[in-house]
């Protein structure tokens, strides 16, 4: 948790930048979040780890610190939570403090000015305007400060407000699949928080047939090209609101929302055919490659049923898809679906 007080925040904040420096750790956000733990003694597990690393005389290099992050704190948004939103808080409510005192004393400065222009024209009273003259300079001093103050705390809350985007640009390229752009499992699984399993939802489970085919004869490059070719078809015949997902090697899963079955069905046969005209040319060697074709399963979503289910059921109607032969597509069966949610 964060440090009661606005002073031991920043203290911990500039040992957490000491000791990056000394170590010359990489000054990212996942790093930095890893070094405020250590310093401000969070994480005790954390700590152990750090401490023996040290004391092997190994350095904290990119890929150790990186592992620390991915083991002990790569729920960014408790990050965001525990360190960056309270930091940030405590540095607005102290820059309103500040603005506060600023504004207070020019307001003063301003009633002094007044008051010794007006002891200036009376002789008399120079003793009070060279008390009036003090307290003027006295409070002078003090706004420069705080001014000087608050630049200085602008420029902390402008850096953690970068932070926090860069923390929510990580967030996002964590569920997104590098190679295709679609969403990656992780992606899937958190859109999937937003719909209702009460409404009516169907899920395609796509393979590229004889894939290994493709890497085994013209290499990995045009696999990987092969599938993003793939990946670009399905995503342009499905809506905005669907969740089209890279699962895994050549394997994908289409979530189509609030949409039957056979709906999903017309749609599955639309990426098919679309696929199957594909002409694809090594550009090297000019070999055009074998047509390329994909099996897919079809289900719907039954009553009280859990999207894992929903997912088998489309992929056991996959493997019967495969068994007929391939470049098909193939509805799971409500029978089928039935069967599998109670054996789960």
């Amino acid at each position: 948790m964060m440090p009661g007080s606005f002073n031991q925040t920043m203290k911990i904040a500039e040992q957490a930048k000491e000791f990056m420096l000394v170590h010359q750790i990489t000054p990212v956000p996942s790093h930095y979040a890893v070094a405020y733990c250590y310093v401000s003694e969070e994480n005790l597990l954390l700590i152990k780890k750090i401490d023996e690393q040290l004391a092997s005389k190994k350095s904290l290099d990119a890929i150790f610190i990186d592992a620390l992050f991915s083991e002990f704190l790569s729920n960014s948004q408790n990050i965001e939570d525990n360190i960056f939103t309270p930091f940030g808080e405590t540095l607005t409510s102290t820059l309103a403090q500040l603005e506060n005192h600023v504004s207070s004393e020019k307001a003063t400065i301003s009633h002094l000015n007044k008051i010794g222009k007006t002891l200036g024209q009376l002789g008399e009273y120079k003793p009070l305007q060279n008390i009036t003259t003090f307290l003027l300079n006295a409070i002078g001093q003090s706004t420069a400060q705080h001014q000087s103050l608050s630049t200085e705390l602008y420029k902390a809350s402008e850096e953690v407000s970068q932070l926090k985007q860069k923390l929510e640009e990580s967030r996002q390229e964590a569920l997104i699949d590098t190679l295709t752009g679609l969403l990656n499992r992780r992606g899937c699984d958190k859109r999937l928080q937003a719909l209702s399993l009460n409404n009516i939802h169907s899920s395609l489970v796509i393979d590229i047939d004889h894939f290994k085919k493709v890497n085994d004869s013209f290499g990995h490059s045009v696999g990987d090209k092969v599938i993003q070719l793939v990946a670009k078809i399905i995503k342009e015949h499905v809506a905005p609101d669907d969740i089209p997902v890279r699962y895994g090697g050549e394997e994908f899963v289409v979530v189509l929302s609030n949409k039957s079955q056979q709906f999903a069905h017309t749609i599955a046969e639309k990426i098919r055919l679309a696929i199957a005209k594909l002409k694809l040319v090594q550009r090297q060697s000019k070999t055009q490659l074998p047509p390329i074709t994909v099996s897919i399963g079809v289900a719907e979503l039954q009553n009280n049923m859990t999207w894992t289910t929903l997912f088998n059921n489309a992929d056991q109607a996959l493997y019967k898809a495969k068994d007929s032969g391939r470049n098909c597509c193939v509805l799971a069966s409500i029978n089928t679906a039935a069967q599998l949610e109670l054996a789960n």
